[in-house]
């Protein structure tokens, strides 16, 4: 751990109490409420480390306890009483839990890179973890590392070690979050407000300056104004880093991508950075970056981001990641949900305001009529096989050797509730994304990353008590006259400026064909291809991918027409650069 927060320099790990031991990584969050109920030490609250609040919530409540923790968290206890090992992940995931076992050895901690270098462990490489890195350019697994020898503990649950078993357990599920009854729209956006900020304000408990992503979009500039004036309050000023490059000469700095950052900045005294980025910062981060440990997802800014708020003795990096799926979800199964729930008076409001308010002409409507409420409620096996449809690509796989194709293609074909296709209802479709797990590979690849820099992430729009509020709000406030994130958007109302709160464009075409420029670039240079030519491995046929990247010099082509090919060539290159660095 970093010892980042004001209570962590009384932290004294591993913490020992009666025949208990604790290790562990952790930021509780509802520390006066457990101050009320546990039998805690007799010091004021802001000398008591979140270790022995965790311990105690174990000694009273057992194996029950991380119910009762609200946080990030990760932990450990050796139980000497009842002879076990007990161990937790936070709901979320955001703190790591890998563990090794074999009939002779236990091995857990949260940073997989030190714990594959413990003597006589094998490091052999896990196939079926490297078929799913392909397939989807990221390891996605709640369980699955790139080494045989290693798993991980999915979020929300326990794992108990003892001489005859080994159980694991979920403690929390998603989809049991109660239902929210709140008597009308006002209700449920004060409600929301509250929560975040009570979120953000919690992830800003830090003896170091606070560093937040600030993209100008309604996610990141939430956070971004919440932390800037709780901070303010306390006479420290937030600092801010926006995923782009300082506009040129050539650039207009009145479009929205730079300008939305630069005002909300302005507007909140927040000290603003842009994240420049360049084919030597892509040869660097390849030189270094091994996804063997966890850090599987493409970010090139982030390394940047993490550098910049070392520099600036921050410990602490708020993100919006997760927003889209819970706190500002767009609604796209809206229309379809309230055809199944009956909703007759409502769908009509909402396809009568298309038609009078914005203008939709008749064959546009009967389009979004098809799209939004006939094709979700479509049998998921004719999905493919209705017009205007666009389905899943298969990846091109040109790379990969013959020998381990039959293992890609097996991963490929594997049945996912992830589809193209929207599914019939809001709460379905959060719930889909949820258990896919592609929010927590985000996760734990900065949380790897992070390592190395001395800092850590935290995620407000991902705390337990929105995510379960968002999942127990009626369908009908997702959406209103076809507003998406529109309950979101009310709550933050009085906030942020009116365009970005109700015109925000998710879109960032400037920084995207900035990135595809870089990627082409760094990846159809003569080192890399030199590179290529010094390296085999088991997975990846070099001379293919050398020829592909040789390909990527003809210039007729336009760069947005290669966007698939540049997103396998840089999986590939990544995996085999790994490999060889690991070796």
């Amino acid at each position: 751990m970093l010892w980042n927060t004001p209570e962590s320099k009384f932290e004294r790990l591993p913490l020992v109490h009666d025949t208990c031991v604790l290790s562990m990584d952790a930021r509780i969050d509802n520390r006066d409420q457990l101050l009320e109920e546990l039998d805690l030490p007799n010091r004021p609250i802001s000398e008591i480390g979140d270790s022995e609040f965790i311990l105690a919530a174990y000694q009273k409540w057992g194996e029950e306890s991380p119910k009762y923790l609200l946080g990030d968290f990760t932990f450990a206890i050796w139980d000497s009483k009842k002879k076990q090992l007990f161990c937790a992940r936070d709901h979320v995931g955001v703190k790591q839990f890998y563990y090794h076992l074999s009939d002779d050895l236990c091995l857990f901690g949260n940073d997989l890179k030190g714990l594959i270098k413990y003597p006589n462990i094998s490091q052999e490489i896990n196939d079926e973890a490297v078929a799913s890195y392909i397939v989807k350019n990221e390891l996605i697994s709640n369980e699955l590392t790139f080494f045989k020898t290693f798993k991980k503990l999915p979020p929300a649950h326990t794992l108990i070690i003892t001489d005859s078993k080994v159980e694991k357990r979920s403690y929390w599920k998603l989809e049991d979050s109660p239902k929210v009854k709140l008597p009308h729209t006002a209700a449920y956006a004060e409600k929301l407000r509250e929560l975040l900020e009570k979120s953000v304000l919690a992830r800003i408990r830090s003896d170091y300056p606070i560093t937040s992503h600030l993209s100008g979009g309604l996610d990141s500039s939430t956070i971004a104004v919440i932390a800037a004036r709780k901070l303010k309050q306390k006479g420290y000023r937030l600092l801010a880093f926006n995923w782009l490059y300082e506009p040129t000469s050539q650039d207009d700095p009145t479009y929205y991508e730079w300008a939305n950052s630069k005002i909300i900045a302005e507007l909140e005294d927040i000290e603003h950075h842009y994240v420049p980025l360049s084919t030597t910062d892509l040869y660097d981060n390849m030189k270094k970056k091994s996804i063997l440990y966890g850090n599987s997802a493409k970010f090139f800014y982030e390394y940047k981001v993490r550098f910049s708020a070392q520099q600036k003795g921050s410990r602490s990096i708020l993100s919006g990641w997760g927003g889209d799926e819970f706190a500002t979800y767009y609604g796209m199964p809206y229309y379809s949900d309230l055809f199944l729930q009956g909703a007759w008076t409502k769908l009509f409001q909402e396809l009568k305001f298309m038609v009078l308010k914005k203008r939709q002409s008749i064959k546009s409507m009967l389009s979004f009529i098809y799209h939004r409420i006939c094709v979700p409620l479509m049998p998921r096996k004719f999905y493919c096989k209705l017009p205007k449809i666009r389905c899943m690509e298969k990846p091109a796989l040109g790379f990969i050797k013959k020998s381990f194709l039959p293992l890609v293609k097996k991963e490929f074909n594997k049945p996912s509730e992830l589809t193209m296709q929207p599914h019939k209802t809001i709460k379905k479709d959060i719930l889909v994304n949820w258990e896919y797990g592609y929010i927590q590979s985000r996760i734990e690849s900065w949380a790897t990353a992070a390592i190395c820099d001395r800092v850590e992430y935290s995620y407000p729009l991902l705390d337990k008590r929105i995510i379960e509020f968002m999942y127990g709000v009626p369908s009908i406030y997702f959406v209103h006259e076809n507003v998406g994130r529109y309950l979101f958007r009310v709550a933050v109302n009085d906030l942020l400026p009116k365009n970005i709160v109700w015109i925000n464009n998710k879109s960032e075409p400037k920084r995207v064909d900035r990135l595809l420029s870089i990627m082409f670039r760094a990846y159809s240079s003569p080192f890399i291809i030199k590179k290529l030519s010094e390296i085999s491995s088991d997975y990846i046929d070099s001379k293919k991918l050398m020829l592909a990247l040789q390909r990527l010099q003809d210039h007729s082509t336009h760069i947005s027409d290669r966007i698939n090919i540049i997103s396998e060539i840089e999986s590939s290159l990544s995996l085999l650069f790994s490999l060889e660095y690991d070796n």
